[in-house]
């Protein structure tokens, strides 16, 4: 864990790159959620596989929707939440997706409305994960699932880079949790650990740089970014699983 400044959504802008504005003001939809359909559908399978029947899902840090678009095509009722607010247009798009804009550590609606909430690459930014997991819990069913991919710090490329971990990046990732330690918080607001594993995803050469410019800090990296993010280049995907991310599932308890 790092000291968690009060301000912490002001800071993570500041803390980007020039180059890197215009995806946080969702000016670049394949920037802001570069995760690709594989990722997401793989994402589907695991947590249908819990839950067959589907029902009501809620997708915490939204972005633009691109997830729950998917998991509606597969015959969920998906809506979500997103921090970050973002232009017109894409405003526009979030409320079409039943989108609300705000913070999820605050959010207050839906009291044992769903079967499912998702926090794909989330649970490491919030300022009181805590709170996230304990309104998660309020706002699941019984027997509803909590489903999470967040980095594991217990993994080889985290004991092996140290605090050169590409994954260690205060002030954007507050909080570091592994297999044990992640049962234990868990468990102590009200779910039970059911599935842990690792997904692989599909990352474009755009993604990867604007990762590498983040880690490293880097002008060359920035300047290769901002070029990839006007060049078709910046497409091109490269599967990656560097196993230092776990997939969670975890059941409301009754």
């Amino acid at each position: 864990m790092f000291p968690v400044p009060i301000e912490h959504e002001e800071l993570c802008r500041k803390e980007c790159p020039p180059e890197m504005k215009d995806e946080i003001n969702g000016q670049s939809e394949n920037a802001v959620w570069e995760a690709t359909e594989e990722t997401f559908s793989r994402y589907l399978e695991i947590l249908e596989s819990f839950k067959p029947k589907k029902g009501s899902l809620f997708d915490v840090g939204a972005a633009t929707g691109v997830f729950i678009e998917m998991a509606k095509k597969r015959g969920w009722d998906a809506s979500g939440i997103e921090l970050l607010s973002h232009n017109e247009a894409v405003g526009e798009k979030q409320r079409q997706a039943r989108i609300a804009q705000g913070n999820f550590e605050e959010y207050r609606e839906g009291e044992e409305s769903f079967d499912a909430i998702a926090f794909w690459d989330v649970l490491e930014h919030f300022v009181h994960p805590e709170l996230a997991v304990k309104n998660a819990g309020r706002m699941l069913k019984s027997g509803g699932i909590l489903a999470i991919n967040t980095p594991d710090a217990s993994s080889f490329p985290a004991k092996l880079m140290g605090k050169r971990w590409h994954l260690l990046v205060p002030p954007s990732h507050l909080h570091c949790f592994n297999k044990k330690n992640a049962k234990i918080f868990l468990e102590r607001y009200g779910f039970e650990l059911i599935y842990v594993g690792r997904v692989g995803k599909k990352f474009s050469l755009r993604n990867i740089f604007k990762v590498l410019a983040i880690w490293q800090k880097l002008r060359l990296w920035e300047k290769i970014y901002s070029y990839l993010l006007r060049s078709r280049l910046g497409g091109v995907k490269i599967s990656i699983n560097t196993r230092d991310n776990q997939f969670i599932i975890a059941r409301k308890r009754s």
